[in-house]
């Protein structure tokens, strides 16, 4: 059964933002990770950061950190003097302040003198956008599954052949808990579920294969025989199976996510460097994390200057 959706907070989503902006800014080869923990040079405990970002220039290791504010009014003087001495302790390379809501002149001028990268965070319109990246829909494809049957045929001694999905001598009921671990090898103790069973369905082959977009669920049945050595319990005491069939309900279902519906932002630098980025993120129930991006300079002209990139789960669990 899938997780429930995840709330993350917006402070967080920031965070996570300003991280894939700079990830996808940089060279081949960084590591940006976040949140981070580095260790004080001063105290020799760990500090966190909202980001860091890790390369190599020719032998030496490069530290950058980001930390991230979304808030109002303009950030102080006082937050990038306790950002100058932060990077100070844990031994950063440099470190990037960025705000939603920009910063005060006397702060320019303090992080200038520390040697702190501002940034601002802000959102912007479709017809701010660079023209380049101005798409108008993205289409998401949602597979979807859901268990038809799991029938069981217990150990026999005559000659194995692929069994019909009707020849069982059990169905397991409904309410069968899907991550429930039914089976158990009785050579090694371990256990797995019908979940466990339809990811091994996934690892070997594409069950989805030739499956239309927005049709009828087509039913199709996995067969996994085992020699004599896996057991369930049942009723009637545990049994030993020759044969499980997981029967699933397969489908595809088509998102559209428009242009005026992506998130559309700019992450610029007092000095007017500024990157524009579009993210098409699904509207779907348990899918927060799912994402198309484009990102580009401001002023670019050049479709080379657009980097693409995403995020979606690569397997699915079965569902009732």
């Amino acid at each position: 059964m899938a997780s429930c959706k995840r709330e993350i907070p917006d402070w967080k989503q920031f965070e996570q933002l300003v991280a894939r902006i700079e990830e996808d800014a940089g060279p081949l080869g960084l590591t940006v990770v976040s949140p981070d923990k580095i260790v004080c040079k001063i105290t020799g405990r760990k500090r966190e950061v909202d980001a860091s970002i890790r390369n190599r220039t020719g032998t030496a290791d490069v530290l950058i950190t980001i930390e991230c504010r979304k808030r109002h009014p303009k950030q102080d003087v006082t937050w990038i003097e306790q950002l100058a001495a932060k990077r100070e302790a844990i031994g950063a390379s440099c470190t990037i302040a960025v705000s939603s809501s920009g910063f005060t002149p006397s702060a320019e001028a303090v992080a200038r003198r520390y040697g702190i990268q501002l940034r601002r965070l802000s959102d912007v319109s479709a017809a701010e956008i660079n023209s380049l990246m101005r798409i108008d829909f993205v289409l998401f494809t949602h597979k979807r599954v859901a268990l038809a049957r799991a029938g069981l045929r217990f150990a026999r001694t005559e000659q194995w052949k692929t069994p019909s999905p009707e020849d069982v001598d059990m169905v397991l009921p409904d309410s069968t808990e899907i991550h429930s671990p039914l089976f158990r090898n009785v050579d090694t103790n371990a256990t797995w579920s019908l979940n466990d069973l339809w990811h091994q369905v996934q690892e070997a082959i594409d069950p989805f294969e030739d499956i239309q977009n927005d049709h009828v669920p087509v039913i199709r049945t996995a067969c996994f025989p085992y020699p004599g050595n896996v057991v369930i319990e049942t009723d009637g005491g545990p049994k030993i199976l020759g044969d499980v069939l997981l029967s699933v309900a397969l489908w595809l279902e088509v998102e559209q996510i428009d242009l005026d519906s992506a998130r559309k932002v700019e992450y610029a630098s007092p000095q007017g460097e500024a990157f524009q980025r579009i993210e098409f993120v699904s509207k779907y129930p348990n899918s927060s994390d799912w994402r198309i991006s484009l990102q580009m300079p401001k002023n670019g002209t050049d479709l080379s200057q657009i980097k693409t990139g995403g995020n979606w789960p690569q397997m699915k669990d079965v569902k009732k």
